[in-house]
């Protein structure tokens, strides 16, 4: 017989995933049509949550302003592809024990991506399907979502990612935890390079009596900062790009515009390109809402996974670059630039270009 138990056993003891919730299907009620699990699986009676964490250490390069390859290529594009191997396990175990199991993308959700595909017939959801996964996770009883919008569970913090597999088996359910971590203190406000987590205006839903509250995250801001095109926290954008001038405070594009544009110009971008074969990049290293909390809520002694290194993340102020590059006079057109006497350069010169 499958339990909840059995199966959470199976998932830390042999795959060897972090932590495993259970959700009743009864709890996505609300859910709109293409982020609901019923839309994936009409049988499903149970949503399957797990997570597993993010390497402490991948993020102290960023922190540091040394080394960026880590974060990406083992903890956030790599860390999809073992979710993905854990989902496959978790699901044969359930179907050995004649269940079906369906296992759920840990890739972007649908309301990020934006439509992919044909408009659907008339009363039917958009074809492409996915699930709000760090709202999974709450509903799963793994923690809760971080004024960042950000999940967050008393084991790691903000530093993990989530699993999803739905199945037929009606299991007992976790129940939901919140209140616990996130005191709204802001800092990832403050420390966001990109300005895109705003000071007060909230979003929220309410389940069995709960209210889960997140800032209305600007996902557009937020990809241009997470996908390298923030000159404050991109050195490898300043220096293939010196003249470029993109605030992005100053930016009104979609999550999925942002996301365009970074892959136009990853392959002009040496380390961008490399990094981009391992997956979507990831590097602003999540300086605000992932590197700000944890500096908090270590400080407050609320993550349970502690560390010998202290501080694990460094005090001070997070480093910037410039975000205006200095002004240089070329306007636009140089032949020599090293030679500042140059008939292209010459302001005579200019007036026929």
């Amino acid at each position: 017989m499958l339990t909840s138990q059995k199966l959470k056993q199976f998932a830390v003891e042999k795959v060897h995933v972090d932590a495993l919730g259970v959700a009743s299907v009864e709890r996505f009620k609300d859910a709109p049509p293409d982020l609901n699990p019923l839309t994936i699986m009409p049988g499903c009676r149970s949503v399957v949550v797990f997570i597993k964490r993010i390497l402490r250490g991948s993020y102290r390069g960023i922190d540091e302003g040394t080394h960026w390859p880590s974060y990406t290529t083992f903890c956030y594009a790599g860390l999809n592809d073992m979710l993905a191997k854990s989902n496959y396990q978790m699901a044969r175990f359930i179907e050995h024990h004649g269940f079906e199991a369906v296992g759920v993308s840990s890739r972007a959700s649908l309301r990020e991506w934006g439509p992919r595909g044909p408009s659907p017939a008339p009363g039917k959801p958009m074809r492409e399907v996915n699930m709000q996964l760090r709202i999974a996770a709450v509903l799963a009883g793994l923690g809760e979502i971080g004024w960042s919008k950000v999940f967050m569970s008393k084991a790691f913090g903000p530093r993990q990612r989530i699993g999803v597999i739905l199945t037929d088996a009606e299991l007992e359910p976790d129940p939901i935890r919140i209140g616990e971590l996130c005191d709204k203190c802001k800092r990832c406000v403050v420390e966001c390079p990109g300005g895109a987590i705003p000071k007060t205006k909230a979003v929220s839903i309410e389940v069995e009596g709960k209210k889960i509250e997140w800032g209305d995250i600007d996902l557009g801001k937020c990809k241009l900062t997470h996908m390298g095109l923030n000159r404050k926290t991109a050195p490898f954008l300043a220096k293939r790009y010196p003249g470029l001038y993109l605030p992005v405070d100053q930016q009104e594009v979609t999550w999925k515009e942002a996301f365009d544009l970074s892959y136009a110009v990853f392959p002009s971008v040496p380390t961008y390109s490399a990094l981009s074969k391992f997956g979507v990049p990831a590097l602003c290293g999540a300086r605000g809402c992932i590197i700000g909390c944890m500096k908090h809520l270590e400080k407050r002694g609320k993550v349970d996974n502690k560390f010998h290194t202290k501080p694990v993340f460094s005090k001070e102020k997070p480093w910037s670059l410039p975000e205006k590059p200095l002004h240089v006079d070329h306007h636009g057109f140089i032949y020599d630039p090293e030679n500042q006497d140059s008939a292209l350069t010459s302001g005579e010169s200019r007036g026929w270009y």
